[in-house]
């Protein structure tokens, strides 16, 4: 399989620390990086027009991919295509319609990771936007409208899935090495504001973090519980790792 990455970036040491470090991506696969934009679908779809390969992944500055990575994608993705050659989009964590995630993720931060190994994909509701793939002749892109850098993982699933398409995570692990965040910043609810007005009529939407309701309720409720959690000492900021490479090698022994 021929693949292009795409990858929106604010931070040049972070991008060399992380997605650059990845074993994967030194065998010359096309990696774009596209710098200085408004929001990330300007990014995706500035990136998606340059990418030479029919698929591209739109990956996290902030992701490292461990080695092998590859080939467990790869393998995950032609048994979707023996089963369902018109697939949608394919990620690494996502939420079920029952709310629970699927896929194989490990956050810095957490003490062990999210999900597990399995074969092929799991159908999902949409999928976290820290990798996105999906065919560049699908005709699939990102609204322009959709402001910041959140959500819209959910409202490209949510374009595919109109489309009669299907979503997908895979079990390919790899590493997110973010800065962990307490309370959800001001940029996350407008970009929440826009995907719950734009897709009204499918409410609820499970998304990999929160249920989008038209109360806002469980979006409020994470926020305030995570405050709780602060206050009382239970949940507290933690860094990068200064090599996510490591963080991996000790996750495999």
């Amino acid at each position: 399989m021929e693949w292009s990455i795409v990858a929106a970036v604010n931070d040049e040491k972070v991008l060399g620390s992380c997605l650059m470090r990845s074993p994967d991506l030194q065998g010359g696969m096309q990696v774009v990086v596209e710098r200085g934009h408004r929001n990330a679908a300007s990014a995706y779809n500035a990136g998606l027009e340059k990418a030479r390969a029919d698929l591209v992944m739109f990956v996290h500055q902030d992701i490292y991919l461990p080695p092998g990575w590859l080939a467990r994608l790869e393998r995950a993705v032609e048994k979707i295509e023996a089963n369902d050659p018109n697939w949608g989009i394919v990620g690494v964590w996502g939420p079920r319609k029952s709310g629970s995630c699927a896929g194989h993720m490990y956050w810095t931060g957490i003490t062990e990771p999210r999900g597990g190994p399995f074969e092929g994909g799991v159908e999902v509701e949409t999928l976290d936007e820290v990798v996105l793939i999906f065919r560049k002749s699908s005709g699939l892109r990102f609204d322009p409208r959709l402001p910041g850098f959140h959500m819209y993982g959910p409202d490209i699933c949510l374009q595919a899935r109109s489309l009669g398409r299907k979503i997908y995570a895979v079990s390919a692990l790899c590493i997110h090495n973010t800065n962990t965040y307490v309370l959800f910043p001001w940029a996350f609810w407008k970009s929440f504001w826009f995907v719950r007005r734009k897709w009204r009529s499918q409410l609820p939407i499970q998304t990999s973090c929160i249920e989008i309701t038209w109360c806002c309720w469980p979006a409020v409720k994470a926020n305030v519980l995570r405050l709780a959690s602060l206050l009382r000492g239970r949940l507290r900021k933690i860094p990068r790792a200064a090599d996510p490479s490591e963080v991996y090698q000790k996750l495999a022994l």
